[in-house]
């Protein structure tokens, strides 16, 4: 009998137990990661790649822009003291055909929009303030505005010989805008504006607003529209009263549509 407690050699392998099967090895992934790594480190390369590319194309755009601009600024200014004639001559030309090309350019633009270029009569007045001496020629009950000469623009259009009343000299269609602004309260009327012509019995345009007994604010009556306006037909202005507006808030407009 051999004394296996004794022996040098290892004890025998144990056998497999019945029914019993080695589960397969998973399959590695190494290599798809390292594909997306790579192309998630190309997509980033060229994302700043492109960023820098633009950003320093985009600047030497506007260096030479400025630097064009600085060139002729300097060429207009040599003009201005009277040198090189010649390159002044090519210079303005130059400017010329430019101005020309946007002029055609808005005159396409009108055409296909349908609007037109501004050039008839047209007015903005301001109210004559209490330290000219026209407005000491206001009747005491005088509820019509006033309008100061000097501060109003008039095109194609004239003041009265009272300065109330505005005289069109061109007959039309006309866009009429009115603002006046009240800064004190009456107890017994509202605070209205009317545009009036003399030759209807009825007002244009009307407006009202509303200030609180002790209130201190400012309320401003605005009114616009469009009306066909006959030559000597004269336009003014009438308030519940001139002594309770505000004079810096109040002015009047209109421009000849066609």
């Amino acid at each position: 009998m051999i004394n296996t407690y004794h022996s040098s050699f290892g004890p025998p392998p144990v056998p497999p137990r019945a029914g019993y099967t080695k589960a397969p090895g998973a399959k590695g992934n190494t290599p798809l990661v390292k594909f997306l790594s790579v192309m998630l480190l190309l997509l980033m390369l060229l994302t700043f790649g492109g960023f820098f590319y633009f950003f320093q194309k985009l600047n030497l755009e506007l260096h030479g822009s400025f630097f064009g601009d600085m060139v002729n600024f300097k060429s207009i200014q040599d003009c201005l003291n009277g040198k090189n004639g010649k390159e002044c001559q090519n210079l303005m030309e130059h400017y010329k055909d430019i101005m020309d090309k946007v002029s055609s350019a808005n005159g396409k633009a009108f055409s296909l929009t349908g609007a037109q270029s501004f050039n008839g009569p047209a007015a903005r007045l301001e109210l004559i303030n209490e330290n000219n001496p026209e407005c000491k020629k206001m009747p005491p009950m005088n509820k019509n505005l006033w309008w100061d000469r000097q501060h109003s623009l008039l095109m194609g259009v004239e003041l009265d010989s009272t300065p109330d009343m505005l005289k069109i000299k061109i007959p039309g269609i006309y866009f009429i805008h009115s603002q006046v602004s009240f800064s004190r309260y009456h107890p017994s009327s509202s605070l209205k504006q009317s545009v009036m012509s003399t030759k209807r019995k009825t007002s244009l345009l009307q407006s009202f607003c509303t200030v609180n007994q002790n209130a201190t604010e400012i309320c401003t009556a605005t009114t616009a529209g469009i009306f066909p306006l006959e030559k000597h037909e004269k336009i003014f202005v009438s308030v519940t009263n001139t002594s309770l507006i505000n004079r810096n808030s109040c002015l009047f407009g209109l421009f000849k549509l066609r």
